[in-house]
């Protein structure tokens, strides 16, 4: 099955993290690469961007105690509301309808996904909806949306000792044409404004 970009949050022997996967038919040569307090998706070949101005942007996002992950510019500005006070629920909802989907051939939904402590956030941008819930994260929890097929929030059995373990589960799960992973795992157990960050990894096959 074929369900584009993944996002997922969840907690993993106490530790809660995000992850996102690449999943592409039509632009496959692109990376994740760290950058500071974030982790950026972009092309192989900067001229693809020509073709399609949604393939590159920052997928994580991270602050001490607080991570985002999305499939698009939203991360950046999810962030930010966050910073200026915002919730994560309504930062998340406010963004996605901001943005709303993305204008392209296949009206590609915007996903989007946080973490802080116990709890997380999911969301999702379509041409027809968009929904918004927050989780409470127990250990071993882990949940999921994707672009295509996969667009509710569903759970899933996702983990690792690390954000390199979990950014490859990312990547290996069992979804058509994977591309890359990225993961943000908490530095510290049961993390609230105390946490120290986020330990940040990437997946690329080549």
């Amino acid at each position: 099955m074929y369900v584009g970009r993944i996002v997922v949050v969840g907690k993993s022997l106490g530790r809660s993290f995000v992850a996102y996967r690449v999943s592409s038919r039509s632009f496959p040569n692109r990376r994740a690469e760290i950058r500071g307090k974030g982790i950026l998706v972009s092309p192989s070949d900067p001229a693809d961007l020509a073709k399609n101005p949604y393939i590159a942007y920052n997928c994580i996002r991270v602050l001490d105690n607080v991570a985002v992950v999305a499939n698009g510019t939203q991360a950046d500005m999810i962030l930010e509301k966050i910073e200026d006070g915002l919730r994560p629920l309504p930062a998340i909802a406010l963004s996605l309808v901001a943005f709303g989907y993305e204008r392209d051939e296949l009206d590609t939904p915007r996903l989007a996904g946080a973490v802080r402590g116990e709890k997380a956030w999911l969301g999702i941008a379509k041409r027809e909806e968009f929904r918004a819930k927050e989780f409470h994260l127990g250990d071993g929890d882990a949940f999921m949306v994707a672009t295509y097929e996969k667009t509710e929030f569903e759970p899933l059995s996702m983990g690792g000792i690390s954000s390199g373990e979990i950014a490859r589960a990312a990547y290996d799960l069992s979804f058509q044409r994977p591309v890359c992973a990225a993961a943000a795992l908490s530095l510290s157990e049961g993390q609230g404004s105390e946490s120290k960050g986020f330990e940040l990894a990437v997946y690329n096959p080549k």
